[in-house]
Order: structure tokens, then C-alpha cells, then sequence
């Protein structure tokens, strides 16, 4: 019963979707893009990552930030969500393999700091997302992605 009921509204659910995780990354990416947020933008950002032994710092601080914003803004939008959906997937598996477990040392819930369980969930959407496709209220259909 409730499948004949919400079935055909399924792409309204893929918008709201892309829209929460839009905002979500948005909200993470413009601090690693705003030189004057605590973050201090893609340089201060690399310098971070720099201290985690990631290699070329400074060009994945930039990838990240310049993901995290305006790929945000373009998957709210649904235009190339297959392709962010990858690139956040990859994202949120390093910042989880690399920030989270090998740096912090912490598990999927912690006590004294933030666990993965957050990034793994951004994940999960991300690989949803490359699987669903945005939906028919998206840009994606017009420009035949």
C-alpha cells in the first residue's frame, strides 16, 4: 500500500537527498575554502593534511575545498551526481581511513572526540547517490547524464 502511495514521488525523495547532503558538505567545504574562517582556507587546510601524511598537501587541500563547495552546490543542483558521488565517496573514505582512524584513533562512535560513524553515513549517501543517479528533478536529465 504505501508503494503505490510514495513510489511516484521517489525523485522527490533523491531531491531532498541531494539537498541535505549538498548543505552538509557545503557547510564542511567553505571553511577549507575561506581564508579568513579558523580553517584559514586550502592552505591552512593543507597544512593539515600535511601533518597527517598525506602527499601533496596543498593541491588535496584545494581538491577538497573546491569539492566540498562548489561540488556541493552542483549536487544540490543535480548536475554530474554520478561523477560528485564518486569524488565525496573517495572523500569521505580517506577523511574516515586516514583522519579518523589512522590520526585520531577513533572508533565509529567515541567518547571523547567525534567517531566516523558521521563521515561513514556521508559515505553511504555518496554510494547511494552513484548508484540512484539525481533523480528527474535535477539537471542531470536535460544535459542526458
Amino acid at each position: 500500500m504505501l508503494e503505490n502511495i510514495f513510489s511516484p514521488y521517489s525523485d522527490w525523495g533523491l531531491l531532498i537527498l541531494r539537498l541535505a547532503t549538498g548543505i552538509i558538505f557545503l557547510v564542511h567545504g567553505w571553511p577549507k575554502l575561506n581564508p579568513n574562517s579558523p580553517m584559514k582556507g586550502p592552505a591552512g587546510f593543507g597544512g593539515s593534511l600535511k601533518q597527517m601524511g598525506v602527499p601533496l598537501p596543498i593541491l588535496f587541500g584545494w581538491l577538497v575545498a573546491l569539492l566540498e563547495t562548489a561540488g556541493a552546490i552542483l549536487l544540490i543542483l543535480g548536475l554530474g551526481t554520478r561523477i560528485l558521488a564518486i569524488l565525496f565517496a573517495i572523500n569521505m573514505l580517506v577523511a574516515i581511513l586516514v583522519a579518523k582512524r589512522r590520526v585520531m584513533k577513533v572508533g565509529f562512535t567515541a567518547q571523547q572526540a567525534t567517531g566516523w560513524e558521521f563521515d561513514f553515513a556521508l559515505l553511504a549517501i555518496s554510494l547511494a547517490l552513484l548508484f540512484t543517479g539525481a533523480g528527474s528533478i535535477a539537471l542531470d536529465p536535460l544535459i542526458g547524464l
